[in-house]
């Protein structure tokens, strides 16, 4: 069962991920860039192309798992990568996971607008 007591952080792979990987796939993909010590107790969440479904990793002192949760309707509104590691917080999640904005989306400056 997932403690979402002892969840140190939840981590939003930025790039597309492959419906198709396994758990041991996915594990592997994390390993390349975080240290055992920063996977034990962590979430990680990947989204597929089509933003229809997400698998969700967590990993404790007892094991590992691995979920799958596919949207009915719509798409999961996965946030931009804005050059770093992507975390959200538990709330957050939940609205990921029910398909909602987990970040409030800003209008982007115009060049040459004048702001009073």
């Amino acid at each position: 069962m997932i403690r979402f007591d002892k969840i140190n952080q939840i981590r939003l792979y930025s790039g597309p991920t492959s419906m198709k990987m396994g758990i041991y796939k996915i594990q592997q993909l994390i390993a390349f860039s975080f240290s055992p010590a920063e996977m034990l107790n962590s979430v990680f969440v990947f989204c597929s192309k089509s933003r229809k479904c997400v698998k969700v990793y967590y990993e404790d002192e007892h094991g590992f798992w691995l979920l799958q949760n596919r949207i009915a309707t719509g798409d999961f509104k996965w946030p931009e990568d804005e050059g770093g590691r992507l975390t959200v917080d538990r709330r957050q999640l939940e609205w990921l996971l029910k398909g909602l904005d987990v970040v409030e989306r800003r209008p982007k400056p115009q060049i040459g607008a004048k702001y009073y």
